[in-house]
């Protein structure tokens, strides 16, 4: 039973609220109002049973409450459980339930009396105080590194996670132990606990660092900061600390003073001008190779002395290029350039620079390294020229060099040898890559080889040949190799050597019988193919030779020629009507200069020296045009055939030299067919190919139109085909020919950018195939009528200037404008004829031959023209050189008239060029 006193102060205290007595053998609980209040109930004539109080409580607390009621029934004796119930206001209240069950001697519960408390304020204490907990802890946990607490014993009480990694036990294994006791190294143990007696003595916070090895064996280095635990009253009752892990600092710091100790040393070592600029005031700092190096007998300078020192050629460039390191945030720099030494010569420099920055990225310090490279650049150049003269040759023998750095794990190939093993040129290539490439019945022996090679007992020369798998290719190759090791003592450096491929030769060894059978008519077709070439070209260089020389045959003959066609014209019109005898002999003597000319003109269209006066050309109305004149020239027993290509291109020629060269076949097939017989002017669009352009030398591939003369005469054999172009050869008897005709045929085609070939066989006739150059978007305009034209007259006032150097021509052609009405002057030079041109400003026209000694008749017009802007030109050529026709064609604004020529052909042309016509 309860003692009715302490239960009734109790009550009025207000600590418990109620009282029950449950008679458990009947199920009937009693309760004093207060706690029938408490459970919201009201009194009943019989009681309570005990599931109606147990259904009275918070929902979430019934299951509990049911559970420890039985257990305390089960066992007896004492009993306290907590849950909620509603208080007067309705609410829920956490009270504690305290009572003792009393058993029979069966064992058996027979009451149950008991008090309900009420502890709401101890809950409210309770819950602050599990939350201070857990915050408290949260913070420790969270802080980083070791945090601890100790007693004065130097016991640990608490500790964070990082305390339980340091220890590497569970909290539970290492609270209330000492250091001495968890620590493996004691007299580490040792130290820390005599700190912190000390600090816990003192009653000072310290900062101190201690090393610690962790239990792994790992060293480690703590910054600890300790300070004394005291109790309400200020007296010290233990230790509290925190501890960071400062290995990788203190690491970072031993590097720093490794580093700096380093730098000192290599200063003083290094062959090298070590500086140390300062960018706040440009301050530098130099080491003793300064004055070692360049003879500046200098510790310190400014950054301006330095830049001062730099050859006046590099300096803008240097200054650009460091200062583009250090305003854009670069770190590093390097850069060559001329430094003046003491004695005022200069060193070439491989400079070096780092800067180094502050916390906001500005520069604050610039160290580097002055390389004096003017050895090394001689050595550099000579090492060039030796490596160039390697390479030149290993390729000019097809031999791939390979070079394997043991000490760097390098491989070096040049892209012959990368070749070997089907790789691109710009692959990069290893050892790994080399051993791969093997083939795998040779990778053994190979290998062996190699080492024997390296091994410093041996010293083997590497000779093997062994078999590749292209890495793209997948291409198996044979390759012989030769290679030696480079040792220092008893270690090998390098191994280096040459690489051949040897899969044709390996190929000719199998076929080698073959190949012997096959031999002979090899080289013979090579042989063969050398002599066409050469053949080819000594006729190229023959026929360009011959050209220069028939040139100046063709200029000397048309100046006497012109001395003599220009007086027989002026005398025709001075006979008297009734001398027939007179007349016949002028007409004789002209139709004989005549042809003369006309085999001048030849010449000049061999050596490809004629003025042509190209234009857009249709070869089909040309063809067609000139139909009549091929079929009188060809006479009753040949047969004309043209066949005309439809949609032909345009061309671009001179028609009446195309004229004449179509003519000029014509006549040469029909005298290929003494008994007549049939000759085809045909035309097409055809395509030159590379392999034509390759087998024909001197032409371009490309479009050209094609203007073919075939017969069905006698043929010519291979060796009159050889010599056809040759001027004045040929195969008609005496009298028939000059032999100039297929010349003039190939000087005109070459001339405008064409293409000739005979195709013959003896008995079966030829074809001359005429290849012109295809012009495009070309449209051909209709061409005037001629007309017969009177001979036209000048007028006194027009004065014309004639300048020749050939007295003959130059009289002629006085006499010959004199009679046409004009007033002439003449020179016999170009300066004579400015001497004239000053002294006469009248003079409108200058009429000047283009061949003259000194200074030519293009050179005179060029000057004449520039002094005298008004004055208009005439130029008279047997033979241009090029001073007024280039490509072919006469340049552009250029009038000429040809010698020789007549009084008519001279009368039309002044007036045409005085007119602007």
């Amino acid at each position: 039973m309860l003692d009715s006193e302490r239960i009734r102060v109790a009550l009025t205290a207000g600590a418990i609220i109620g009282t029950w007595f449950w008679d458990v053998t009947s199920d009937r609980v009693t309760m004093d109002p207060a706690l029938e209040q408490a459970f919201g109930l009201s009194r009943t004539g019989d009681g309570w049973k005990l599931r109606d109080l147990v259904d009275s409580v918070h929902p979430e607390d019934r299951s509990d409450l049911q559970s420890a009621i039985d257990a305390a029934v089960a066992r007896g004796g004492q009993y306290a459980h907590r849950f909620r119930t509603h208080d007067a206001g309705g609410d829920w209240r956490w009270v504690e339930a305290r009572g003792w069950v009393n058993i029979d001697a069966s064992g058996a519960a027979h009451s149950f009396p008991g008090v309900l408390i009420d502890i709401a304020e101890t809950r409210r204490v309770e819950e602050a105080r599990d939350r201070a907990e857990s915050l408290l802890n949260t913070f420790v946990e969270a802080v980083p590194g070791v945090v601890y607490a100790k007693d004065r014993q130097g016991r640990l009480l608490i500790g964070n996670r990082g305390t339980t990694e340091l220890i590497g036990r569970p909290p539970e294994e290492y609270l209330g132990r000492t250091d001495a006791e968890l620590l493996h190294d004691q007299a580490q143990a040792a130290a820390i606990m005599a700190a912190d007696a000390r600090i816990m003595a003192s009653g000072r916070i310290e900062q101190l660092e201690e090393e610690v090895n962790y239990p792994d064996g790992t060293r480690a280095f703590w910054l600890s900061t300790k300070a004394p635990l005291r109790d309400a009253q200020g007296e010290v009752i233990g230790l509290i600390g925190a501890s960071l892990d400062i290995t990788d600092r203190k690491a970072v710091e031993a590097s720093h003073r490794e580093i700096e100790e380093r730098y000192r040393l290599a200063a003083l070592a290094t062959n090298d001008a070590i500086w140390d600029w300062r960018m706040a005031d440009g301050h530098v700092i130099w080491n003793e190779a300064l004055a070692t190096l360049f003879g500046h007998e200098r510790s310190e300078s400014s950054a301006q002395w330095w830049l001062d020192h730099i050859h006046p050629d590099d300096r803008e460039r240097i200054g650009a290029s460091i200062h583009a390191v250090i305003d854009h945030g670069g770190d590093a720099w390097q850069d060559e350039y001329r430094f003046e030494r003491a004695d005022g010569g200069y060193a070439h420099i491989l400079d070096r620079g780092t800067v180094l920055r502050g916390p906001g990225g500005e520069p604050v310090r610039m160290i580097g390294a002055m390389l004096d490279l003017t050895g090394r650049k001689a050595a550099q150049a000579a090492l060039a020229e030796s490596e160039e003269r390697l390479r030149l040759a290993t390729e000019a023998s097809d031999i791939g060099f390979w070079d394997v750095d043991l000490v760097n794990d390098l491989l070096i190939w040049p892209p012959r040898t990368k070749a070997m093993f089907g790789m691109s040129a710009h692959v990069p290539v290893s050892l790994a890559d080399f051993y791969a490439g093997l083939h795998s019945e040779d990778l053994a022996r190979t290998s062996d080889a190699f080492a024997a090679a390296c091994d410093p007992a041996r010293r083997a020369l590497y000779d093997v040949e062994y078999r590749t798998i292209g890495k793209e290719d997948g291409v198996v190759r044979w390759v012989a190799a030769k290679g030696r090791g480079l040792f220092d003592g008893e270690r090998c450096i390098r191994v280096v050597g040459v690489a051949i491929d040897v899969t044709e030769r390996k190929a000719v060894e199998t076929q080698l019988k073959e190949l012997n059978e096959q031999l002979e008519s090899r080289v013979q077709a090579e042989v063969a193919e050398r002599v066409r070439v050469e053949d080819a070209l000594r006729q190229s260089q023959k026929m360009d030779a011959v050209g220069q020389l028939t040139g100046g045959i063709a200029h000397d003959f048309n100046n006497m020629l012109a001395a003599i066609i220009g007086p027989l014209d002026l005398l025709a019109g001075r006979l008297d009507p009734g001398d027939e005898r007179a007349r016949r002999y002028v007409d004789i003597a002209m139709e004989a200069s005549k042809r003369a000319a006309q085999l001048t003109q030849r010449l000049l269209a061999f050596s490809r020296q004629q003025p042509l006066q190209p234009e857009a050309l249709d070869a089909n109305k040309l063809v067609s045009g000139m139909s009549e004149l091929l079929a009188h020239s060809l006479g009753g027993d040949v047969q004309l055939e043209t066949v005309l290509a439809g949609g032909l291109w345009r061309t671009h020629a001179d028609p009446n030299q195309l004229e004449n060269v179509i003519l000029n076949l014509a006549v040469n097939a029909r005298d290929a067919m003494p008994e007549g017989g049939r000759v085809t002017v045909e035309t097409a669009n055809c395509h030159l190919d590379h392999a034509y352009a390759d087998d024909n030398p001197g032409i371009s591939p490309g479009q050209y139109v094609l203007i073919a003369v075939s017969d069905t005469g006698n043929g010519m054999p291979a060796e009159v085909i050889a010599k056809a172009f040759d001027p004045f050869f040929t195969t008609k008897e005496v009298g028939r020919g000059t032999g100039l005709g297929l010349s003039q045929v190939y000087g005109f085609v070459k001339q405008s950018g064409g293409h000739v070939k005979i195709y013959s066989e003896v008995g079966n006739g030829t074809t001359v195939k005429v290849y012109l150059p295809r012009l495009h978007n070309a449209s051909i305009e209709a061409a005037p009528p001629e007309t017969v034209r009177p001979v036209p007259r000048g007028e006194a006032q027009e004065v014309i200037l004639v300048v020749e150097d050939e007295a003959a021509v130059r009289q002629f052609s006085v006499d010959a404008l004199t009679e046409l009405g004009y007033r002439v002057f003449a020179a016999d030079s170009a300066a004579a004829a400015l001497r004239v041109l000053e002294a006469e400003p009248s003079i409108g026209l200058l009429f000047t031959d283009v061949v003259m000694p000194q200074t030519n008749g293009r050179k005179l017009a060029d000057e004449a023209t520039r002094r005298w802007p008004h004055l208009k030109v005439l130029f008279t050529t047997g033979y241009s050189r090029n001073a007024i026709i280039h490509n072919g064609a006469l340049d552009a604004g250029v009038n000429l008239i040809g010698k020789p020529f007549t009084l008519q052909e001279l009368a039309h042309r002044v007036r045409e060029v005085l007119e602007g016509r």
